[in-house]
């Protein structure tokens, strides 16, 4: 085997994103027209209107902490627990967030 080239190495990468970029994006697509033909259309607004904070919350997990993590050399253990615990603090932050200026039902 010889060294295969930077270059080719790019490229190659950039094809798995893509292809795991579009496949996301369609399995979310049929998901989509499943859930409009079994729910009603209030309960498929419902749903849209959670795909607002769900799309929020996949910026969060994009924000790049996980790929800053693998492409570190040297990484210890208080990297690994100091991005846990980042996570862990935004998503009870943003729980608590949508908790209290949630409506209340009576």
């Amino acid at each position: 085997m010889g060294q295969i080239s930077i270059k080719h190495q790019a490229a190659s990468g950039m094809v798995w994103t893509a292809v795991e970029r579009f496949g996301s994006q369609i399995v979310q697509f049929i998901i989509g027209i499943v859930l409009a033909r079994l729910l009603l259309p209030d309960d498929y607004g419902l749903i849209g209107m959670l795909a607002i904070f769900m799309a929020i919350s996949q910026t969060f997990l994009d924000c790049g902490f996980a790929n800053a993590l693998i492409q570190k050399k040297d990484r210890d253990e208080i990297d690994y627990s100091t991005v846990f615990y980042f996570n862990l603090a935004v998503a009870l932050i943003l729980y608590g967030i949508l908790f209290f200026f949630a409506p209340r039902s009576e």
